[in-house]
C-alpha cells in the first residue's frame, strides 16, 4: 500500500508553532513531495530490474557450476580413472557368466562388461608382466569361482583396476562420438581471447553447452549410435 499524501498546510502550521523558519508555501512542499515520490518510484523500479538480473545471473551461474561438475567428472573418469569409482557384478548373460563393472557417469548408472573369469585371469597376468599390477602374484590356474574371487581382496582390487579401464574406454568412445564437432570448433577458435567485463565474449560459450534434461533429435540419434557402439563393443569383449 502506497504512502498517503501529507497535509502540507498542517506541516507549515506545525512548523510555525515551534518557531520554525520554513519560508515556503503549500505549493512548494507539494512539488518537493512529488519529486521525491517520483525518484523513489524510479529507484524502486531500477532495484526490481537489477534483482531480476541478479536472479537470472545466479540461475546461469548455477547451470555453469553443474556443467563444470559434469565436465570435471568426465575428465577424471576419462583420463585419471580410479578403481574406487566402480563396483563389480557377476551376471549370467546368454547362458554364460561374466564379470561386469557398474559405475555412474553424467547422472546415469552405466554397466560395461569386463569379461569372463578365464579372460580376466589372463588380463591380470598380462598387467603383472607389464608392471601395472604390483600387489598380486600371477595366476597359474585358469579357473576360479566367483566365491573364491570375493574371498581374495587383492584379486577384487585387480579386477577393479581392469574394470575402471573398461569404464574409461566406454566413456572415451562416447565422448569422442559426441564431441568431435565441438573439438573442431575449439580448433577453429584456438588462440582466441575471452574477455570478461563490459565487452562481449569473443568466444560464444553457448556453442559448447551440453543438453539439459530434454534431448533433441540430434542428441537422440547420438545416443542411439552410442548404444549400437556398445553392443558391438560388448560382442568383441565377451
Amino acid at each position: 500500500m502506497g504512502r498517503s499524501a501529507p497535509l502540507f498546510n498542517k506541516i507549515l502550521e506545525t512548523n510555525q508553532l515551534i518557531k520554525g523558519r520554513l519560508n515556503v508555501n503549500n505549493s512548494d512542499l507539494k512539488k518537493l513531495y512529488m519529486a521525491l515520490h517520483k525518484d523513489d518510484q524510479h529507484l524502486r523500479n531500477k532495484q526490481s530490474y537489477h534483482d531480476k538480473m541478479i536472479k537470472n545471473q545466479i540461475s546461469k551461474r548455477n547451470a555453469v557450476k553443474l556443467e563444470r561438475k559434469r565436465i570435471h567428472e568426465s575428465l577424471q573418469k576419462s583420463f585419471d580413472p580410479t578403481k574406487n569409482k566402480v563396483s563389480l557384478l557377476y551376471k549370467n548373460q546368454g547362458g554364460a557368466y561374466y564379470i561386469k563393472a557398474r559405475f555412474y557417469w553424467e547422472g546415469k548408472q552405466r554397466e560395461v562388461q569386463v569379461g569372463s573369469i578365464p579372460i580376466i585371469i589372463k588380463m591380470i597376468n598380462t598387467m603383472i608382466d607389464n608392471n601395472i599390477l604390483l600387489d598380486i602374484k600371477k595366476f597359474k590356474i585358469k579357473k576360479l569361482t566367483w566365491q573364491q574371487i570375493t574371498n581374495r581382496p587383492e584379486v577384487i582390487d585387480s579386477i577393479k583396476v581392469i574394470a575402471s579401464l573398461k569404464a574409461q574406454e566406454y566413456i572415451l568412445h562416447r565422448l569422442l562420438a559426441a564431441k568431435l564437432n565441438v573439438l573442431e570448433k575449439v580448433d577453429d577458435h584456438d588462440g582466441d581471447t575471452i574477455q570478461v567485463g563490459e565487452d562481449k565474449l569473443q568466444l560464444d560459450t553457448a556453442d559448447y553447452s551440453t543438453p539439459n534434461d530434454t534431448m533433441s533429435n540430434d542428441e537422440l540419434e547420438e545416443d542411439s549410435k552410442g548404444v549400437k557402439w556398445y553392443e558391438n563393443w560388448r560382442k568383441e569383449n565377451l
